[in-house]
């Protein structure tokens, strides 16, 4: 049997609203996706002071790990060879919805790079769905 499920992604402090200050680079925790067979990804970035500039990258785990410390950079974690880039400059403040196909694996996290236009008070918020078999 199979069903539909979302679940929001969150920051190494567990908030749904991820901040991407500058030209920061920043990790959200681990989320599984080993038993996905269809995937997309909800996600909006606003900024109150101006406008976000984000570059939004999809990282799989090698050894099917769990990061060694979430919310931080992990030689076990990496952009597939083949993968495209999610975003390159997200500038717009609406929620996009984008199909992510991920190799097989375990856990995946995104890995957001603040642009040179991106404001400070920058905030991400996304949700993966994917098709499960139960």
């Amino acid at each position: 049997m199979r069903q539909f499920t979302t679940d929001d992604i969150v920051g190494s402090d567990d908030s749904t609203d991820i901040a991407v200050a500058s030209t920061a680079v920043v990790y959200t925790k681990a989320f599984k996706i080993g038993f996905g067979d269809y995937f997309s990804l909800d996600y909006k970035a606003v900024s109150s002071n101006g406008s976000p500039e984000l570059k939004i990258e999809l990282e799989q785990s090698i050894e099917d790990a769990l990061p060694v410390t979430e919310g931080s950079a992990d030689d076990n974690y990496v952009e597939a060879e083949d993968a495209s880039d999610i975003e390159s400059a997200l500038a717009t403040e609406t929620w996009n919805k984008k199909a992510i196909t991920p190799p097989v694996g375990v856990y995946a996290r995104l890995k957001i790079t603040g642009g040179v236009g991106n404001n400070a008070d920058t905030i991400l918020n996304a949700k993966i769905n994917q098709r499960q078999e139960i």
